[in-house]
């Protein structure tokens, strides 16, 4: 069975690279890394940051707030250097006017044995008119031209979006595979098949797990989860986790795997029961996404979900 890669590679050689591609599955870390590998190869040169500037290459993510912006300004005009100032704001969201710039790039020439790369992520985070914009530029794509949309959550992804483009899932590394990378990486560090269990075949999620002492995080949400829960407890680890986005990230997804766990463990009990886990389990995603989408408290939501957890499993 062919590699992503590969895939990439048989379409480069047959000169059908052009168009539109969505990459899927993996961590944001296994799809940087191989749209990295991908890019080096199309550009012909080692590109050791995917991010950095390159002619025929352009990144969109969530770029930085206006109020950011300014503040940067700020920053410059104080003689400040950039990177001791504070944390800048990001937007929730790829707009409109960041398409448009990306399907600008594209639209300019290139020398004709070269190729303009345009790489959306997450693709999921586009608005809904920027979704549109895009959809015209995926049904006139620019000649010599490819789009690389990186996507975490198939489900926000407009269908017409979908249909027009060619898919590239990446697929989870075996336990024996995960398990030796994890090794490599953190020699002499315990808990490596309970990393692995959590990691859902992901290095980039295991990563993530090791740098921010995942493994307690989990123990300490899995004691929490518990009928007649203190509520001095819920608030001191919530009060810690949501102090850096990636803890929080952490506790996220075991929370709403810790619910889908539930939910098919009860298929087997009762439907009934089953399909309320899996009510539970949307609401959660809900409140989740609405943390981005209206700003709710991160605090409070992660508060009330361990809550309705541990009332869920009492």
């Amino acid at each position: 069975m062919e590699t992503p890669f590969e895939q990439i590679q048989k379409s480069i050689e047959a000169g059908k690279i052009g168009g539109s591609w969505l990459i899927t599955g993996g961590f944001e870390t296994e799809q940087k890394q191989f749209i990295q590998e991908v890019c080096s190869y199309l550009l012909k040169q080692d590109l050791k940051d995917i991010a950095a500037f390159h002619p025929d290459l352009k990144w969109i993510e969530c770029g930085l707030t206006e109020e950011a912006k300014k503040e940067i300004q700020k920053n410059i005009l104080a003689g400040k250097a950039i990177d001791e100032a504070a944390d800048f704001a990001h937007k929730q969201e790829i707009t409109v006017d960041d398409i448009r710039t990306g399907i600008q790039f594209l639209s300019l020439k290139t020398a004709p044995d070269k190729w303009r790369i345009l790489i959306i992520s997450p693709a999921d985070k586009m608005n809904e008119n920027a979704a549109n914009a895009l959809l015209k530029a995926l049904e006139e794509p620019s000649e010599r031209s490819i789009i690389f949309l990186l996507c975490r959550n198939m489900g926000r992804i407009l269908p017409t979006i979908k249909s027009r483009c060619r898919k590239i899932r990446l697929k989870p590394l075996s336990e024996r595979e995960l398990s030796d990378k994890i090794k490599e990486l953190y020699p002499g560090l315990g808990s490596v098949e309970t990393i692995v269990a959590l990691s859902e075949g992901s290095m980039g999620l295991a990563q993530m797990i090791c740098d921010n002492d995942g493994v307690n995080l989990y123990q300490e949400l899995v004691s929490l989860l518990q009928p007649a829960v203190s509520v001095e407890a819920v608030k001191s680890f919530v009060a810690g986790v949501t102090e850096n986005d990636e803890s929080f990230y952490l506790a996220k997804k075991f929370i709403l795997s810790r619910i889908y766990q539930e939910a098919r463990s009860a298929v087997a009990v009762s439907p009934f029961m089953a399909e309320d886990y899996m009510d539970l389990y949307q609401e959660a995603e809900g409140l989740f996404r609405d943390i981005d989408r209206i700003y709710l408290d991160k605090k409070e939501v992660l508060q009330s979900i361990i809550f309705k957890v541990s009332e869920a499993l009492s």
